[in-house]
């Protein structure tokens, strides 16, 4: 019987491979087919590892033959065959001299063995199949003719574990190579099953680390074990939003769009995950082939959160050095060159001038210089306070205390712009925190609202307590804050359009100083309108 007359007859109907050789069921088939077709007791199948060769298949095999263990070639008959690629007959294993004298054949009692080389597809040989009795035997062309042909039957198995193996390697370079990436990759075949998900994408989903092929079902939930995932149902089931924080509808995704044929690039998505929110962009191609057709689709995610936030950063920092180069070119041109007016008045001034006479231009200087070292002392303070190189002093303190001593050390000032301050607290207010950076942040706040409220306006502190945190509010009935520039308020620098109506001096920085103190604490600021009425509130919350 052919090779081919093995598989027509269904005697080797199994073509799994298992890793050595062929499956066990079909290599026994076969192993008997082999020891029925030349009268033999016994015949087994060997394939070749190395210098050694692993028993894969028989059939009324000797006891002591171990069915997957490895044998040295130089023991063995097959080993011969391996060889010299030429088959071996042996009559009589006790008198023949190419037996080795460890040969297993002579362990069992075999005394006739009849082997025939097993070839590739390529021609090189690659294992042994083999007939053997326990009687000395004169084998009959016809008989060997067999045990030939079940050689070539196992030619036809081992093209078939090649195939698979050279399918399982790339499929194995494919999982490494996109399990290696840090961009994220998920893929749907044609029917729009998911059969993809890489390892980025995965520890970004938190989901298991198990592989995405052949089902992805596993993925997601052992509920799809047993049924393949939707790509549609999957994508559902993602926290994903576009960057203004609307959920995205499935079939508006760029895989979806790539399965019906689009190619989609460069589209922003937000996905909400419990590593935080990242922003990716998504690019996504439908997989087609000439012959086959439509394929499926696959989507890449990209991360640029860390680059978007580095252009912002970018931006940022160039907002902020041009505000320092206008802050230097404002704030700081006028106590210096009031400084540095007076001094040229002193240097031209006749040495037999009276001092009572100078002494306004000592004081005008000294009040520039004065102005200067502040803007400077506060630039230096705000930057370190930012970079963390300050420490806090976290103690117990009384919150109340803290405000109070900082109305009453802005009174005289409130009293010259006809500026009534006001404080509505309790007896005490105990919080945890640093009583110094407090009270700079209750400065700050009043400073700025008595420098935006007018003549004969109003200044209210009040601080109070609930539960685990603390508020402390400073209201005031200045002219207020447009609803545009709200959001800018506590930036660093910012200076809203109205300072420059009305020509209010400062440098724009003490709601940003505040907010860091309140951000150093735990603690967060709000800036809200009064409504109908102007004047503005800035709301500061602190855990106790």
């Amino acid at each position: 019987m052919s090779a081919r007359g093995f598989v027509a007859e269904g005697l080797v109907p199994e073509m799994e491979m298992v890793p050595g050789g062929l499956s066990l069921t079909a290599a026994d088939r076969l192993a008997a087919l082999t020891a029925r077709a030349t009268g033999a007791r016994c015949a087994m199948i060997h394939l070749a590892e190395g210098r050694h060769t692993r028993l894969i298949g028989g059939h009324n095999m000797p006891p002591g033959f171990d069915r997957m263990s490895q044998v040295p070639r130089s023991t063995t008959l097959a080993g011969i065959v391996l060889r010299t690629g030429y088959p071996i007959v042996v009559s009589d294993t006790l008198t023949d001299e190419r037996v080795p004298e460890d040969a297993p054949v002579l362990t069992v009692g075999l005394r006739s063995y009849a082997g025939f080389p097993v070839r590739a597809p390529g021609g090189e040989i690659v294992g042994v199949c083999a007939v053997m009795d326990y009687e000395p035997r004169e084998w009959q062309p016809d008989e060997l003719a067999a045990v030939d042909e079940g050689a070539q039957a196992c030619t036809a198995f081992v093209a078939e574990q090649r195939a698979r193996e050279a399918e399982q390697q790339q499929r194995l370079f494919l999982d490494t190579l996109l399990d290696s990436m840090d961009t994220g990759v998920a893929a749907c075949d044609a029917d729009g099953n998911l059969v993809v998900v890489n390892r980025s994408l995965r520890e970004r989903l938190g989901m298991p680390a198990t592989s995405a092929r052949p089902a992805a079902a596993n993925l997601m939930s052992s509920a799809f074990a047993t049924a393949p995932v939707p790509a549609e149902g999957w994508l559902a089931r993602l926290p994903l939003t576009d960057p203004g924080g609307t959920p995205v509808d499935p079939a508006d995704t760029p895989l979806l769009r790539a399965q019906e044929g689009n190619h989609v690039r460069g589209v922003d998505q937000v996905m909400h995950t419990r590593q935080g929110r990242r922003l990716y962009r998504v690019n996504a191609h439908p997989i087609e082939s000439e012959g086959a057709g439509h394929l499926g689709a696959v989507s890449v995610f990209h991360d640029v959160t860390a680059a978007r936030r580095a252009e912002e950063l970018q931006r940022q920092l160039s907002r902020s050095k041009d505000d320092y180069l206008n802050l230097v070119g404002h704030e700081l041109r006028t106590p210096v060159t009031i400084i540095h007016s007076y001094l040229e008045l002193l240097q031209d001034s006749d040495p037999r001038t009276p001092l009572s006479d100078l002494a306004p231009m000592i004081t005008a200087a000294q009040r520039g210089s004065e102005r200067l070292r502040r803007l400077v002392e506060a630039l230096l303070d705000l930057s370190s306070l930012d970079a963390g190189h300050t420490e806090m002093t976290m103690t117990g303190i009384d919150l109340t205390s803290v405000a109070a001593g900082v109305v009453h050390a802005v009174e005289e000032r409130a009293e010259a712009k006809n500026i009534a301050v006001t404080l509505t607290a309790p007896d005490r207010t105990p919080i945890e925190g640093d009583p110094h950076r407090l009270a700079q942040l209750v400065a700050a706040l009043l400073d700025n609202a008595l420098l935006y409220t007018p003549a004969g306006g109003k200044v209210e502190v009040r601080v109070e307590a609930a539960g685990d945190s603390a508020t402390l509010e400073v209201c005031d009935t200045g002219v207020g804050i447009p609803d545009h520039e709200r959001p800018h308020v506590l930036n660093r620098f910012f200076r809203g359009a109205i300072t420059t109506e009305l020509s209010i001096p400062g440098a724009g920085l003490g709601l940003a100083f505040a907010a860091l103190i309140a951000e150093r604490h735990g603690g967060t600021i709000q800036i809200e309108p009064h409504g109908i009425r102007p004047g503005t509130t800035v709301r500061v919350t602190l855990p106790r």
